[in-house]
This record gives C-alpha cells, sequence and structure tokens, in this order.
C-alpha cells in the first residue's frame, strides 16, 4: 500500500502535460500539478484590475497584484473565485487559470485564493524580471501537509519588532501556515511579571504580530517550556526546583509548579489568541524524582513524567489548545532512545534489537488529546526512525515530525549542505504517514543570524507543500531566482555551500586544543602559538595541516567574495541576507589569512622579508577592530546584540555559546584571546627588526 502511495505522489509531482514551462518561471513552493497550453497569454504588466464575485474578500496581496484596480476595466484582468466546482478538495487548494483574457483563480477557501495569488504574483515577478511572457497555462494545487509551521526562538536574542513582521509576509509567499513561538522570558507575562526580561514583548504587542500573520493565513502559537529548560522562571523560584544546584527542571510533585506553569500558559494563549496549539514542551529534562517531594511519591521518574505531561495535557484541552509534547523522555525512559539514534540499524538486527515493552506496559500514560513531536534532525528516512512512527500509529497516538532549519551546534549560520535533503525526506515521511503535520525548529543555541537561516525556513515551504519537488541543487537555484532575482543559469547562490565550509575550519582554526560547541559551551582550550623567530620553518611544519586547511579556506573564501560582489550588484530585491553572509564569510576569512600570514613570516629567509611578513600580520591584526565593527553594524540592522540592563542571568546560562556573554563577545570567543596574545608576540617581535 505504502510503495502504491509513493508511486502516485511521485506521478503527480509537478507532472507537466503538453508543451513545458519555460525554466525561467521559477515557482516556490512547486505546484502539484502545471498544465502548459498553447500561446502566450500576457506579460506582467498587461493585468489592468483585479475583482471578485459579490461577497468574496480579497486577500492580502503582493505588491504586483496589490498595485491593480479593484474595479472591472478593459483589458486583461484578474477573478477570484469560491467555488466548490473543479477544485481541490482542501482549504488550501486552488486552480490558477492563465489565458489571453487574463487570470482566474478558482478555491473552496479565502486561503485558497490567497495561496493561487501567491503563485501568481511569482509569475509575474518572473515576467518582470526576465522580460519573458507567461504562457497559457492551469495549474491545479494543494499541500502534501496540512501544517506547515516554523520554529521562531527568541531564547538568546530579540529581532527587532517589524523584522518579525517582514519574516511573517515572507513565510506566507512560500505557504507556511504556522509559527510556533518559543517565548522563554520574551513575553511580558502579566500573572507573574518576575519572569519576563527587561526586553520582553507586550502581549499586546505579540497580540498585533498574531493578528498580522493570521490575515497572511499564518497561526502563531506559544511554546513554553515545562518541566525541563526551566532556567529563566526557576532562576527565580528557588523552591520549585527538582535539584537544588540546578534551575533546569522543576519538581513535577509540588502543586506550585502547576499553578505557575499555567500562569504563564494563560498569559501566552493570551498573547496568541489565533493559534490552535500550546507546546508545552517537556524534553531533556535532566534530574526527575531525585527531590524529596517527588520520592514521597512513590512514582518512578518515567511516572512522574507522565503525570506532569497528563495534568498539563488537560490544562490545554480545558483552554481550547491542543498540546504539542517533545516526544524524547518517554523514549528515554522506556530504555529505546539510544536505538534510535543509530540511522544504520535495519532489517533483522533491528527486529532483534526493538523492545517496546515498556512503552507497551505505560500506554495508558499517554494523554490521548497530546500530539508527540517526533523530532529527527538529521536524516529522518531511516528504518528505526519509522518503526517508531509504526508504534505510534499503532497505538493510536498522534504525531507531528520536527525537522531543523538550524540545530543547536548552528553557529552563524546551518552547517549541514544536506539540511535541505534533511527536511525534504521528514516531509517526504509526514506525507506518506499522514501525521498531524510538521515544524522545523530555528534553536537559538548558538544565535544564527535569522536572515542566514531563512534559506532553510524556505526548504521548509517548499517541501512541506510538495515533498517531491526539487533536489537540493534545483532548490538552491531557484532560491536564488525567488529571493535574490538571480538567474538561475549564473548559479549566483551557489556559494553557501562554500561558506558552510569555511564555517567547519573556523571553529578551531585558532586553537590547537578546545571547541566552542554552541549547544554545549566551550571547552577549555588552548590557543594556536605563534612562530619563534630563532626557529624559522618549525612552526609551518608543526601546524603543515592547519596550514593546507586555511589554503582551501581561502580558495573558498575568494569564491565567495567573487559570487557575492556580483549578487549584490544583480539582486533585485532582498539585499540585506547577501549582506549577512558577505560579514559572515570576512568572519571566517579572518583566522585563514592570520594563519597564511604567519606561515609567510615564518617561512621567510632574511631579515627585509621577515620584517616585511610582519608587517601583513601587523595589519591583519589591527585590522580586527574594523571587520568586527563592520560585521555588528550590519548584524544589528534587524538583531539586538546586547542584552538589556538589569536581566538576570541563569545559573546553567553558560551552556549555550551564545548566553556566556552580556555582549556580542561570544561571537569571537577563539578571536579575542587570540587578538590579544598576537599583540603581545608582535611587539615582541618587532624588536628584532627596528620596526
Amino acid at each position: 500500500m505504502k510503495n502504491t502511495l509513493l508511486l502516485l505522489l511521485l506521478s503527480i509531482a509537478f507532472p507537466v502535460t503538453g508543451k513545458s514551462l519555460d525554466k525561467v518561471f521559477q515557482l516556490m513552493p512547486q505546484p502539484q500539478k502545471v498544465e502548459v497550453k498553447s500561446g502566450i497569454a500576457f506579460n506582467h504588466d498587461q493585468l489592468t484590475y483585479l475583482v471578485t464575485k459579490e461577497g468574496t474578500d480579497i486577500p492580502v496581496l503582493r505588491p504586483i497584484l496589490d498595485a491593480l484596480p479593484r474595479s472591472v476595466r478593459k483589458g486583461k484582468g484578474v477573478q477570484l473565485t469560491l467555488t466548490t466546482n473543479g477544485v481541490p478538495d482542501s482549504d488550501e487548494g486552488y486552480v490558477l487559470q492563465i489565458s489571453t483574457n487574463g487570470a482566474s483563480i478558482l478555491a473552496k477557501t479565502s486561503t485558497g485564493l490567497f495561496y493561487g495569488c501567491q503563485t501568481l504574483e511569482q509569475l509575474l515577478e518572473d515576467s518582470r524580471d526576465f522580460h519573458r511572457p507567461i504562457p497559457a497555462m492551469v495549474i491545479t494545487d494543494y499541500p502534501s501537509i496540512p501544517y506547515r509551521a516554523i520554529h521562531v526562538d527568541t531564547k538568546h536574542h530579540l529581532n527587532r519588532m517589524e523584522y518579525y513582521y517582514r519574516l511573517i509576509d515572507h513565510l506566507a509567499s512560500y505557504k507556511i501556515n504556522g509559527i510556533i513561538w518559543e517565548l522563554e522570558d520574551k513575553l511580558r507575562y502579566t500573572r507573574r511579571p518576575e519572569i519576563a526580561s527587561p526586553n520582553a514583548i507586550s502581549k499586546q504587542e505579540m497580540q498585533a504580530i498574531s493578528r498580522y500573520a493570521k490575515e497572511r493565513n499564518i497561526e502563531i502559537s506559544p511554546l513554553v517550556q515545562g518541566l525541563g529548560h526551566a532556567s529563566f522562571i526557576l532562576k527565580h523560584h528557588w523552591e520549585l526546583r527538582e535539584h537544588p544546584n540546578s534551575d533546569h527542571d522543576f519538581c513535577p510533585a509540588d502543586p506550585r509548579t502547576y499553578e505557575l506553569q499555567f500562569d504563564l500558559y494563560r498569559d501566552a494563549i493570551e498573547a496568541m489568541p489565533y493559534g490552535k496549539y500550546l507546546h508545552i514542551g517537556g524534553d531533556e529534562i535532566n534530574s526527575i524524582g531525585e527531590d524529596s517531594r517527588c520520592l514521597a511519591t512513590g512514582k518512578t521518574a518515567f511516572e512522574l513524567q507522565m503525570y506532569w505531561l497528563q495534568k498539563v495535557c488537560k490544562f490545554a484541552t480545558d483552554q481550547g489548545r491542543t498540546p504539542i509534547f517533545w516526544d524524547d523522555m518517554p523514549l528515554k525512559h522506556a530504555g529505546i532512545w539510544d536505538l534510535l539514534q543509530n540511522d544504520t540499524l535495519g532489517g533483522m538486527e533491528l527486529e532483534r534489537q526493538w523492545n517496546s515493552q515498556k512503552l507497551d506496559d505505560a500506554i495508558n500514560l499517554f494523554p490521548k488529546e497530546c500530539i508527540y513531536m517526533r523530532w529527527k534532525y538529521e536524516e529522518a528516512v531511516t528504518p528505526v526512525n519509522l518503526k517508531l512512527l509504526n508504534w505510534y500509529r499503532e497505538k493510536g497516538l498522534k504525531v507531528m515530525a520536527s525537522t531543523a532549519t538550524a540545530t543547536g551546534n548552528s553557529l552563524y549560520l546551518p552547517r549541514e549542505i544536506e539540511r535541505t535533503d534533511y527536511i525534504k525526506g521528514f516531509s517526504r515521511i509526514a506525507a506518506e504517514n499522514k501525521l498531524e503535520g510538521i515544524l522545523a525548529t530555528t534553536w537559538d543555541d548558538g544565535s544564527p543570524h535569522s536572515a542566514a537561516v531563512l534559506r532553510e525556513m524556505i526548504a521548509q515551504g517548499e517541501y512541506g507543500w510538495n515533498p517531491y519537488a526539487r533536489d537540493r541543487k534545483s532548490f538552491s537555484l531557484a532560491y536564488g531566482q525567488r529571493e535574490f532575482g538571480f538567474n538561475p543559469a549564473d548559479s549566483l547562490s551557489e556559494f553557501i555551500n562554500d561558506l558552510k565550509a569555511m564555517a567547519d575550519f573556523f571553529d578551531g582554526a585558532l586553537v590547537i586544543e578546545g571547541v566552542r560547541n554552541p549547544a554545549w559551551g566551550v571547552t577549555p582550550f588552548r590557543l594556536l602559538p605563534f612562530p619563534d623567530s630563532q626557529n624559522p620553518g618549525v612552526w609551518s611544519k608543526q601546524y603543515a595541516d592547519k596550514i593546507t586547511e586555511a589554503e582551501v579556506a581561502m580558495k573558498r573564501y575568494n569564491r565567495v567574495s567573487s559570487i557575492l560582489s556580483r549578487g549584490k550588484a544583480n539582486a533585485l530585491r532582498n539585499r540585506y541576507p547577501l549582506a549577512v553572509y558577505e560579514q559572515t564569510s570576512h568572519l571566517f576569512a579572518y583566522p585563514v589569512q592570520l594563519i597564511l600570514a604567519l606561515r609567510n613570516y615564518d617561512c621567510a629567509d632574511t631579515p627585509d622579508e621577515k620584517a616585511t611578513a610582519l608587517r601583513a600580520v601587523t595589519t591583519i591584526c589591527d585590522n580586527f577592530t574594523t571587520m568586527r565593527q563592520t560585521f555588528e553594524k550590519v548584524y544589528s540592522e534587524i538583531r539586538f546584540m546586547t542584552l538589556p540592563d538589569g536581566y538576570i542571568e541563569q545559573i546553567g546560562r553558560k551552556s549555550h555559546l551564545s548566553a556566556m556573554t552580556s555582549n556580542s563577545d561570544w561571537m569571537f570567543y577563539f578571536e579575542l584571546p587570540m587578538i590579544k596574545e598576537l599583540k603581545k608576540w608582535i611587539q615582541k617581535t618587532s624588536s628584532l627588526y627596528s620596526l
């Protein structure tokens, strides 16, 4: 049955009958069905009006369509029609008909009309950008997954309010229909005001953002962490900690835990009044069942976890919300979590090792009203992940998929070139298994810049709508066209592969020991030493591998710089992400330039050559301040770069790299001490050459 369904879905993935659609028209998400007819319909500037039948509201429109008059005029027009005849059986589906008479969009609901307008806007945009007429065609389109959401994590930083409005416009244009907003202390809670950060968003402002999103068919629902990841709460309420020396976990046996959590839930629901979900968190509990209050209950850690889950799920449903819960803790208590991390396990060996007895025995503890969020951030198309989904199905539990645009290790930007493949893979699983929906998380552990994560958010829009759409390279080229107006033939969006490879070298370029892991903080580290003027060439031999990697990284940087220079010159819109990528590349190149300059000094033969090479090192050292200032100027166009005055730190705050300093020093955690030591070395070494 599953194979038959797969073949059916593959057969309808962007079929084109008759003529092929001109490759210049790159529609995102890729529609389910396009029928190209004979003849040319019109150019982008030939539409003269947009109307609906009486009683049908015009949805929020993007610039080209929004500029059209709303009454019939002479010429070609756009007609929006609500109907149940000849349209997909989907509230979000539509039929877009393009002919010599103009364009018509038919749909069951106003949401379908909205999405049909998004597609027509893209056709008009491409016609304008590339001076091509739009051919006659019929597009029949609908989503493969009903709920397609993006996670907004404001754990460690906030962006300026206008950014969130622009983000909603962006996501809506790619047919994202949900946002799960992880608040932590960034909401101005009225029932528990002590929890809110000094720069928290007011409930009224969040209500305004939620309404703006709803008008663009995006529902915003809150995520307020409970039981675990509660440092933002428990730094104020020590009495509710499970462990006295940790502010990470609530005590689930104390009634005051629920009084506090429910107050925060109520405020969050009021701030986001149009969402249907309440994400209650509940993941990665460090300690449970250790406190005397828990021990007095006689319950196991597993039972205490599920006791908490039952109580908060009942609260959510009483408030008219469907609860969502990360699924890892029951799997850990049942002893199969480690098995789920083995992506190669399959066949008879999987059957031999799989043991769900503890889960089966505890099935009555699982609230049926809850949605269990199956999170898998890398490759999700694995036998063990599919087996777990089958267990959920057999037990009658509701499941939502969770992939990632940025994981906890995403320092500056998502790292994996395969990230879009992972999103596509889990989207396919969600569609084939008829899951409740899919969420793409955007973790703020390493605070990647929002503009540098937007590409992966768009991938969730693409594959959440049509999991059988483009491959990775085709997606990258289409993304470049849609976002910036690049001609796909120029491959100007392909710089991202080199940039991500540069990031991997950057992480440890200036140290010989230690790691800066965004999710788990910084281990003790030792900086790369400097060449010894008395032993020329020794340093270069000792660190030959690092120098070789730096040479490769420099070639990548040169390619990235060249492409971004052309990209900024040719971009027709959305230039800001290109500026963020450019400044990020300059930062990634800084240790590369320094290592190669030190190599040149170490290998110089004569005193004059040594002096010249040392001056080059000095210039690179001095340029750091200017580089950082420009970097932060670009980043801060939408982001607040420092914590507000009066912010109370958490005990576990330093477990995330982006929370280690109240300003932006954490972004240069190895670079700042390196520059300090480098200046000392330069001063000492300069005396040898009378500089």
